[in-house]
Formats: C-alpha cells, structure tokens, sequence
C-alpha cells in the first residue's frame, strides 16, 4: 500500500523493524494488511490494496494407528 504524509511537517513511521521519515507529501510503498492499513495513525494516510492477512496454519493429526 501507499502511505502519504498529509501533514505539514516531516513525521516518522515505524512498521516492521523498519522506520521512514516521510516529508510533506512524500510518500511511501509498504505491504499493509487491511488492519494495519486501518491502524496508520494521522497525518499518515494509506491507499492501494491491501496484502492478504496470513492464515494461521491448521494442525495436522498424522498419527498411524498401533503402537510398536
């Protein structure tokens, strides 16, 4: 997604590990989920398409039944 500085000032984003420090109308592209999309706190503003969140993986039962 893409993420402006609407602000009038220079502010700092942190998003994974990582930090940006945006200008007035600078903007940069980053993989946001619809959540974290929605979280982006002002003067930030997200737009684009949002990445899939990650599925939790199911557990797999692979048990052989009898016992050696």
């Amino acid at each position: 997604m893409k993420i402006t500085n609407t602000g009038p000032a220079a502010h700092t984003l942190s998003h994974a590990g990582q930090e940006y420090l945006l200008a007035p109308g600078n903007s940069v592209e980053i993989a946001l989920t619809k959540e974290e999309a929605e979280a982006i706190p002002q003067p930030f503003v997200a737009s684009g398409e949002p990445v899939a969140a990650a599925k939790p993986e199911k557990a797999k039962a692979d048990f052989k039944s009898g016992a050696k």
